[in-house]
């Protein structure tokens, strides 16, 4: 009785581990399949949702614009009409736009659907460098920026520096005079009324400034300058006074303390 009941099997049959792991392996194929469907689906219709006319670029504004032309500004970012405004990358036209000498900042915004604005802040010329005939513009970081043929004698010109080679988008490459040249510079920034006309740095222990009515200093060397010129702004303003009359001479502020008129003798 024991040996028959032994053969008797109650409920379903399990499958052997082979099928079963079989059909495993086909329910997650399907699944994979499935997932690689709805993939491919909506990547398909994102590109095509992108690709709409709409995303088309139809206007482009650059603000900000004075010496820099809005020419120059699309020819070197290589922005036009029509170009599809998401494959427009934004740290590449602020990358390209920066490499012109003038700009100092660029800030891009893409507007959806179809719009790009550029804001551009330039940057402004503090000195003139006479070189070969023309004329280098200084911007306050000490970069020249442009070039010009004529001198209107509205900036302060730099004269005593051992040319060498100098071009638009380079500092002074006379480090010795350069690094005096940008002191002046950032002098100029802190006070926009410094009356500075011409600023001689031929000889680094002996820099002599002259102002727009021909006054004289002689400011030694580049220690305590921003104080040398601070006397120098005071005395300037002193002897504007048309009682104050100003004598044949020059003005020793090598020890901004104790400044000392050093009249000539005719």
């Amino acid at each position: 009785m024991e040996e028959r009941m032994q053969g008797i099997s109650y409920g379903k049959e399990e499958a052997p581990p082979e099928k079963k792991g079989r059909k495993n392996i086909k329910k997650h194929i399907k699944k994979q399949f499935v997932l690689l469907f709805l993939f491919l689906f909506f990547s398909s219709s994102m590109l095509l949702f992108l690709r709409l006319p709409c995303f088309t670029v139809q206007e482009i504004t650059i603000n900000g614009l004075d010496k820099v032309s809005a020419e120059e500004i699309l020819y070197i970012t290589g922005l036009q009409g029509g170009m599809n405004i998401w494959r427009i990358s934004v740290p590449k036209i602020r990358e390209r736009a920066s490499t012109i000498s003038r700009i100092a900042e660029v800030h891009v915004e893409k507007i959806l659907p179809g719009k790009i604005e550029i804001s551009i802040v330039e940057k402004c010329s503090l000195a003139m460098i006479p070189f070969h005939g023309s004329y280098l513009e200084l911007a306050s970081d000490g970069y020249i920026i442009d070039i010009c043929d004529q001198y209107l004698g509205e900036l302060p010109l730099i004269s005593g520096l051992s040319w060498g080679k100098m071009d638009v988008g380079t500092n002074i490459t006379d480090r010795a005079r350069g690094e005096i040249v940008e002191e002046f510079l950032e002098a100029m920034v802190a006070c926009p009324a410094l009356p500075l006309a011409e600023i001689n740095v031929s000889d680094t222990e002996q820099i002599i400034v002259y102002t727009w009515e021909g006054m004289e200093a002689w400011l030694g060397n580049k220690n305590d300058l921003m104080e040398k010129l601070e006397v120098l702004q005071q005395l300037h303003q002193f002897f504007l006074l048309e009682e104050n009359y100003l004598q044949k001479g020059y003005f020793d502020l090598r020890v901004a303390e104790t400044p000392v008129f050093i009249p000539l003798s005719d």
